[in-house]
């Protein structure tokens, strides 16, 4: 066992103190090195990079509500002429508009309500029971999201028109049975389309949530439906009511599914494809910016619910 001398011990500490003099002084201090580090390329860069995605993003916004304030000088409103608001006077005045936004709307409210319920039913099962091919079902759900539009309507429509089949019995058939291309036609299209959306949004949080309360709740004596009306929905509602949020914008501007499967009946994104073909009055641009409002005050209401929830749970 060798023991270092004195001179050794000198020379290894010399050394040692040449080799911290190569070293850079910002590397000694990292956190002095982080304050002197330009922060424009991570913080002014980032922020500035938002503000010119956000700005093109809502160019077509910009540009539509700016129309709605216009009076055409034709049939259709391409051109700025002079400031007007007989648009938001009259903002339903074309004919059918009305009928078809309404149509529309009604599909939309329908297919995000039965979405909510059918998409978290199956991600509640798919998380938390245990059944044989489970994992094929769940690669199943995802099907309808994978599938082109023009796929699925076309399927559709091979599936509701084959009613036809049932021709001969006509006689003793409620009406309204054969051939139902329609508002429920529609509805079904648009279930099948986004409940997808709806399974992805909540089995991610199912998957998340500890199981342990649910538990607890079930040691207590509560039953299976108990369980979930007072535990397990409380924490995923918000996961819920985002994915029914997305369902209903979806579902409201749909034009692929919906040509397909609306037949004769005025649907607001077909009615507005064959507009465009003859004219284009203010009031769509007066539509649209009340969709938008619509749309976002539903948005921000959704979020500050979902704040003021997950601030309730904090303890303290």
């Amino acid at each position: 066992m060798s023991v270092e001398s004195g001179s050794q011990r000198s020379d290894r500490s010399s050394l040692d103190t040449r080799a911290l003099d190569v070293i850079p002084r910002d590397l000694k201090d990292p956190q002095k090195s982080y304050a002197k580090r330009p922060r424009f390329s991570s913080g002014m860069g980032m922020r500035v990079f938002i503000w010119i995605t956000a700005f093109l993003v809502s160019i077509p916004l910009l540009v539509m509500i700016v129309y709605s304030f216009n009076r055409a000088p034709g049939r259709f409103n391409y051109r700025l002429n002079e400031f007007s608001l007989h648009g938001w006077l009259d903002p339903f005045g074309v004919p059918q508009l009305f009928e078809a936004l309404s149509n529309s709307v009604l599909v939309a409210l329908c297919a995000a309500a039965a979405t909510a319920v059918l998409g978290t039913i199956a991600s509640f099962v798919l998380t938390r029971k245990g059944f044989p091919a489970k994992q094929f079902w769940s690669m199943f759900t995802f099907i309808p999201l994978a599938t082109p539009e023009i796929i699925l309507g076309a399927g559709l429509l091979s599936l509701f028109v084959s009613s036809a089949a049932l021709e001969p019995f006509a006689s003793i058939l409620p009406e309204g049975l054969l051939y139902p291309l329609g508002i429920s036609s529609v509805m079904i299209a648009h279930i099948t389309f986004g409940i997808g959306y709806v399974i992805v949004t909540t089995r991610t949080r199912f998957v998340e949530l500890d199981s342990r309360f649910e538990e607890a709740a079930a040691d207590l004596g509560a039953s299976s439906a108990t369980v979930f009306r007072t535990v397990t929905f409380p924490l995923v509602w918000p996961s819920v009511l985002s994915g029914s949020l997305l369902v209903f914008a979806l579902s409201l501007d749909d034009f692929v599914l919906t040509n397909f499967t609306a037949g004769n009946t005025p649907m607001f994104p077909t009615w507005l494809f064959g507009l465009l073909r003859r004219q284009l009055p203010t009031q769509v641009d007066v539509v649209g910016v009340i969709l938008f409002l619509i749309a976002s005050v539903s948005m921000l209401g959704s979020l500050l619910i979902i704040r003021s929830v997950n601030r309730a749970r904090k303890p303290g």
